[in-house]
């Protein structure tokens, strides 16, 4: 097969930025858990939910991370190696994303569609104005993030080749666009995730 009729697999940079939103998403979920007090379910169950998602937000950071260390030397396997993590993730993410929805609309009395009543709910279900960051119904069928990660997934899945990062070059490696904005979230939420954090 020719190299120019092979179907490309999405480059890491794609996984990265699809990942820092899919963290940011989370981290306002795990907000929305911690902080609203309409509480529809049982304090275990929020505590078991809560883990759930620190969990998922956890390795999404850490891959993200390892994926910026790399950024100066990168080499194909370990490229591979992180893309096959954010699989993982995305795949999780896509299971987990439509209960996580429900439970957002309730906890912030809002639809997902359109008509939020705040910025929080505007940034969850939107994307603050980027239609396709935001979880919306949480369900891919439905667009925005959901369908992003669901179509990094089939594009994955039936790819053929997948363009090798540049890097040290100052302008093609990822990078995390606001690490200061991810240390503030892990100072002020050290506590919560080893509390509501522990999953078995």
């Amino acid at each position: 097969m020719v190299l120019g009729q092979q179907k490309q697999k999405p480059g890491v940079e794609e996984w990265a930025e699809a990942g820092e939103v899919l963290a940011d998403r989370l981290a306002e979920c795990v907000h929305a858990y911690k902080h609203n007090t309409y509480i529809f379910m049982s304090e275990s169950e929020r505590q078991h939910k809560t883990g759930i998602v620190i969990k998922l937000l956890q390795g999404l950071h850490a891959l993200l991370d390892e994926l910026e260390a790399s950024a100066d030397s990168p080499k194909q396997a370990l490229d591979e190696e992180i893309v096959h993590g954010f699989v993982a993730s995305f795949t999780e993410a896509l299971k987990i994303l439509p209960w996580l929805s429900t439970d957002m609309q309730k906890l912030l009395k809002s639809p997902w569609m359109k008509g939020f009543p705040g910025k929080v709910a505007e940034s969850l279900f939107w994307g603050n104005g980027e239609e396709n960051k935001g979880i919306g119904s949480g369900s891919p069928e439905h667009g925005r993030l959901p369908g992003v990660l669901a179509d990094l997934l089939e594009r994955e899945e039936l790819g053929d080749v997948r363009a090798v990062r540049k890097g040290g070059d100052g302008g093609s490696s990822p990078s995390r666009k606001d690490k200061d904005k991810a240390d503030r979230w892990h100072e002020q939420n050290a506590g919560y995730l080893r509390t509501a954090g522990r999953v078995e």
